[in-house]
């Protein structure tokens, strides 16, 4: 819990590359930070420069009550966790809809209930699939090419459908790139900066 006039925010995924770094900058910016993740791909390491500044709560997205006492109270909801790797999903695309669809489902609705200002969404450049036009703009789509771009566009279509029907502020974020610090390089899903790295 923050403190009395402290803003409060919920991190999905907060042990992971992209979700330590929304961390650590709530942090900075004064938030009581919650961080919510299984480390099933995220690592306690990557919280370390904040790890008494924050408090843990190790669960799984698709565990609603989890959600529920994770979101309770939060002003602020940034949801990263996800199946993420696009190889992966093809394999196993029950486990990618349960965390990406019921998973998101779960969050958003914590934290409709919970009482948070804005959900922001981790959403992905895959929900563009075959559609060659460039550049890309956000009024565009294509036919999503794997379950992970589908989940993720249905991800997306949740937000959408939670500020139409209960007036709940949700963004999208489609991600493109993104690379730094406690970026796995070797990882399928690291994309083309750290291979523009390596090659050189």
């Amino acid at each position: 819990q923050g403190k009395e006039g402290m803003t409060v925010s919920l991190v999905t995924g907060g042990a992971g590359f992209i979700g330590s770094h929304i961390v650590g900058e709530l942090v900075r910016r004064g938030h009581a930070v919650r961080v919510l993740d299984n480390f099933a791909t995220g690592k306690p390491e990557n919280l370390a420069s904040v790890r008494d500044r924050v408090t843990v709560i190790e669960g799984d997205v698709r565990d609603l009550a989890v959600c529920r006492r994770a979101a309770a109270g939060a002003d602020y909801v940034f949801h990263e966790a996800a199946h993420t790797s696009p190889p992966k999903p093809i394999e196993h695309p029950f486990l990618n809809d349960s965390v990406n669809v019921g998973g998101t489902l779960n969050i958003l609705w914590a934290a409709k209930e919970g009482g948070a200002k804005k959900l922001v969404l981790a959403s992905s450049t895959a929900v563009y699939g075959d559609n060659p036009e460039l550049p890309k703009r956000e009024t565009m789509t294509g036919v999503p090419l794997s379950p992970y771009a589908l989940s993720k566009w249905i991800g997306e279509r949740y937000c959408q459908s939670f500020g139409r029907i209960y007036g709940f502020a949700a963004v999208a974020l489609r991600y493109f790139n993104v690379f730094g610090p406690r970026q796995d390089p070797r990882s399928q899903y690291a994309a083309a900066v750290p291979i523009f790295i390596a090659r050189m």
